[in-house]
């Protein structure tokens, strides 16, 4: 039994994101699903991904909001071993492989909680 509580929700991020290489939502899933991501698109504007390790610790949801931008969401689950700048510097070497461009971060800064 964990110490503290365990809350389903370690890290969200949101980027806005444009095209760069890839010229479409499915070109984006095709250099995903060859960099061996699993990838689900449960409809024409969103992607659904993560990688193939086990378990399944970072979820990346890409949603198109007008053609060729929109916004990337990133979330760990508790699972998750990564700390919030491993994140922040994963995020552009898989913008890189997707072939996307980042626009913008939220949260801007962010302070780590502090120990009792």
């Amino acid at each position: 039994m964990p110490d503290g509580p365990l809350f389903p929700l370690k890290h969200v991020l949101v980027y806005a994101w444009e095209l760069r290489t890839a010229r479409s939502l499915d070109e984006v899933a095709g250099r995903l699903e060859e960099a061996k991501f699993y990838v689900v698109r449960p409809r024409e504007d969103i992607l659904v991904m993560t990688s193939l390790a086990r378990p399944g610790a970072v979820i990346l949801i890409m949603v198109e909001r007008g053609p060729g931008h929109g916004d990337l969401i990133v979330v760990q689950t508790p699972e998750g071993p990564y700390g919030y700048e491993d994140i922040l510097r994963a995020v552009p070497v898989f913008a890189r492989i997707a072939g996307i461009r980042l626009r913008g971060l939220w949260p801007k800064a962010r302070e780590e909680p502090q120990s009792p």
